[in-house]
């Protein structure tokens, strides 16, 4: 005799989807990678617009150029501390994805190339947060490198590659930071949506690593919710009245127990049980503060001819229409509302004597002339652009208006320094025509105040680069793979991804992984080592205080046939001609391997070179050691068993597209439907001017494109008739149903 009946299960599966935009069982969600994103009450059901004012901190990719755990824990607890004031109690943050191609448009929120950098500062990330009440949640789990087809698109991947690259990181946080919860990715692993896979929800997060949390969907990441329980997805995000009515026909045909239902709202009970986040107030002024200071720490100094610090009260000339409205942040879900928000150029104008400003240039006229000749220096801000969610970069140069106003400057007689603003790596071929470059990432609203004392000396630049700077984006082995395909990308590369690609081909990149320049200078002594790890001193030998981030990395045995690894760094602060002693612990992953056939990590035994390093291309000293291993030899990796794969579409005998709940809407452009046919093209026309929301409405699912609309089930089902040209039935379903929010119409 089954122990559910239609009504509990009915209950269970209405309480496993969110209530409504935001919320779910009694949790309140928000977004938060670089500070908190709430939305007012009454706000649009996409949830991108009208959020409250708060605190804008680095962008993950500028603080992780910090190397700095400490500052990033900072960062996380007082996100947290705004979180628990509004009452919310799981933030949607860290994002830990790892940089595979700089194309990605959503880079920005991720920390780096490295997964054991992105492992470290993010189990610092969650800390912080977590010390406040509220709960975290890392994403996107996993293999989430591209934002093209997210909704479709299937990440093909070996074992290994996915072990080592694309889930290390994941693992760190869990077993070291507990997070409250995990959200799955939008996209396929090798043919399988992640918030229906199985083997890495249950098999690896729950079963190997030992997470027992919440699993949430990303929103809207949700396309068969059947399968998703039985993967052990808990929470669908946001309302969706379908899955309800999917679960309760699947239960009374037997197609999923009952037990895989209640085991998921256990869990959403669970979650909702912990204590709430203590509502006490924040102090704005001091987190506005401490924004700054990450800014200061996460810009770096990618070249410096001597010109820079200028001393306080210098004459500048400033170009660039980024010295007013330069972004600090990137797009999409991530966006804050700054409580805070100026240019750079009120900050210069405290800092030095600005002679004038002049927005844009094609070349040197009368007027910029006469600025120049009155100036000591020029400073001109540029800015990268396409960091956004929703869509990825087409290329990565300047704008056309910024190269004109570089090369104008060339040769201008003075000292040109250049304030650079992005989401990550992009073309700086151009750098040839100036003197210095400060590198200031998306750091959020402490930014340009950061910069102006940056350039003129109050602050010495401590920021390294956490992903590698190209020459040519075609030296780079993901830029032949990355998007080739409208819906996969095969990871045909491998490991070989930033600094691991630089150092096995002994390839120079144009600005290494963990390269960034200081006001003074710094000494290693030679190292100790032992299975333990690596001790060292430093010693500033400047005349400035600074700080220096030595940086571990380990080659393996046959290191011909295996990448180099990052596997310790320290931010280190000195005192003009002061001396630290520094320990670098090594850990059980920094000589193990993933075995896909033994399916488990394994330590290869040999000897391995231990290289203290400035950078990933700047080794300083280099030992020896031994390592006894169950392995002689690097274990091979393996192909993915399955081909990519593609949305199966339903046709006609003549070759028309047939609307279901997991059709592309743009693939409905054929639809065997006349007026459809129209109303896709219509739809796709009017979205032209706004690339990230074309890209997303091309390539989502239909029952997306429903849930994001806030349709409950009878009008999801009217909706998809009217796609198929039933006009009659369809538009009775569809004026009989309404919101999600409020469903009544569920199978009987």
């Amino acid at each position: 005799m089954n122990k559910y009946t239609v009504e509990t299960i009915r209950t269970s599966a209405e309480y496993i989807t969110g209530k409504n935009f935001w919320q779910a069982g009694d949790l309140r969600f928000s977004d938060g990678p670089s500070g908190l994103r709430m939305q007012r009450d009454g706000g649009d059901s996409l949830g991108l617009k009208d959020s409250m004012p708060a605190t804008s901190f680095p962008a993950h990719s500028a603080l992780a150029c910090s190397f700095n755990r400490g500052l990033v824990r900072g960062v996380g607890r007082r996100i947290g501390e705004e979180a628990a004031f509004n009452s919310v109690d799981i933030l949607l943050a860290p994002a830990i994805n790892i940089k595979r191609s700089p194309y990605n448009g959503r880079n920005f929120e991720y920390f780096s190339e490295d997964p054991y950098l992105t492992g470290e500062l993010g189990a610092a990330f969650v800390e912080g947060v977590q010390s406040t009440g509220v709960g975290a949640c890392i994403k996107h789990f996993a293999a989430n490198n591209r934002e093209t087809a997210r909704s479709a698109s299937d990440s093909v991947v070996s074992m290994r590659t996915l072990r080592e690259q694309y889930l290390s990181a994941f693992e760190h946080i869990v077993k070291t930071s507990a997070p409250a919860a995990v959200m799955t990715s939008y996209n396929k692993i090798n043919g399988v949506y992640c918030n229906e896979n199985k083997e890495l929800i249950t098999s690896v997060l729950r079963g190997e690593w030992g997470f027992s949390g919440l699993v949430i969907s990303d929103w809207c990441g949700t396309y068969n919710r059947v399968e998703s329980v039985k993967a052990g997805a808990d929470l669908e995000m946001p309302a969706c009245a379908t899955s309800t009515n999917a679960l309760v026909e699947a239960f009374r045909r037997g197609d999923i127990s009952g037990d895989d239902i209640e085991a998921c709202a256990a869990r959403l009970k669970e979650a909702s049980a912990r204590p709430k986040p203590q509502k006490t107030q924040y102090d704005g002024a001091e987190h506005a503060e401490f924004a700054y200071r990450a800014a200061c720490e996460s810009a770096v100094l990618l070249k410096n001819d001597g010109v820079l610090p200028l001393e306080r009260g210098s004459r500048v000339a400033v170009f660039g229409r980024s010295a007013e409205n330069a972004p600090v942040q990137g797009g999409g879900s991530s966006h804050v509302h700054a409580s805070e928000a100026s240019g750079v150029l009120p900050w210069l104008r405290k800092a030095f004597t600005v002679t004038g400003y002049i927005a844009s240039l094609k070349k040197l006229n009368k007027k910029a002339r006469k600025l120049i000749n009155k100036s000591q220096a020029v400073i001109v801000c540029v800015a990268a652009l396409g960091d956004t969610e929703g869509m990825d970069k087409t290329n990565l140069e300047l704008p056309a208006e910024s190269l004109k106003l570089l090369a104008s400057l060339a040769g201008c007689g003075k000292k040109v320094i250049c304030l650079l603003t992005g989401g990550g790596a992009i073309d700086t071929s151009w750098d040839g025509s100036v003197n210095a470059l400060l590198y200031l990432g998306l750091s959020g609203q402490g930014a340009p105040r950061a910069a102006a004392d940056i350039l003129s000396g109050a602050v010495n630049p401590s920021g390294r680069l956490a992903e590698s700077f190209f020459n040519s984006v075609w030296e780079l082995p993901s830029t032949k793979y990355f998007n080739q395909a409208e819906y996969y990308t095969v990871y045909a590369e491998g490991m070989a991804v930033g600094y691991r690609y630089y150092k096995t081909q002994h390839v120079p990149a144009k600005y290494p992984f963990g390269f960034g320049l200081s006001y003074t200078d710094f000494t290693y002594s030679k190292p100790v080592c032992n299975l333990k790890g690596v001790t060292f001193s430093v010693t500033n030998t400047g005349k400035a205080d600074g700080a220096e981030i030595p940086q571990i990395y380990v080659e393996f045995p046959q290191s011909a046939h295996e990448f180099p690894r990052l596997a310790g760094f320290e931010k280190v602060f000195l005192k003009a001609g002061e001396t630290k002693t520094v320990f670098i612990p090594f850990t059980p992953e920094t000589f193990s391997v993933y075995d896909v056939r033994a399916c488990k990590n394994t330590v290869v035994g040999g000897k391995y070179s231990i290289q203290v390093s400035k950078n990933s291309q700047n080794v300083i000293h280099s030992a020896e050691i031994s390592i006894e291993g169950a392995s002689s030899e690097v274990p091979a990796d393996l192909p993915p068993a399955n081909a990519p794969s593609v949305p199966k579409l339903n046709l006609t005998s003549r070759g028309r597209v047939v609307a279901e709940l997991l059709t592309p809407f743009g693939e409905l452009k054929n639809s065997k439907a006349a007026l459809t046919r129209l109303f896709v093209r219509v739809a796709l026309w009017a979205m032209r001017g706004k690339p990230m929301q074309l890209g997303t409405l091309r390539h989502s699912p239909v029952k997306v494109v429903a849930q994001f609309a806030a349709f409950d089930a009878m009008r999801t089902e009217g909706f998809i008739k009217l796609l198929n040209g039933q006009y009659i039935k369809g538009f009775a379903l569809f004026f009989k149903g309404g919101s999600a929010k409020n469903h009544k119409n569920k199978i009987k």
